[in-house]
């Protein structure tokens, strides 16, 4: 599908560009990140120990420094693009 898109050139006049639109993405950003020590996760916990009156209680602590995104990932099949007007129905 060509979508049109409207642009300005160097001469201020406004000009129709036509882009293609894909039906499938193959890739999508990863919501998963990698620790100091290379661990993939969504979340990273610590272990810390508080001492309150006497007792000592352990408590976890979310990490979110030092935390590197995963990035890019290539997915395992194509999924239709939400913005791709097709709708999707089995003749009967």
């Amino acid at each position: 599908m060509i979508q049109p898109k409207m642009e300005r050139n160097s001469h201020w006049r406004e000009v129709e560009v036509f882009q293609v639109a894909r039906s499938f993405v193959l890739t999508r950003r990863s919501s998963m990140y990698f620790d100091e020590d290379g661990d993939l996760a969504h979340e990273f916990y610590e272990e810390t120990v508080v001492t309150k009156n006497g007792q000592r209680k352990a408590k976890l602590k979310r990490i979110y420094k030092n935390l590197t995104p995963q990035g890019i990932i290539k997915l395992d099949h194509p999924c239709i693009h939400v913005d791709f007007p097709v709708v999707l129905c089995e003749p009967g």
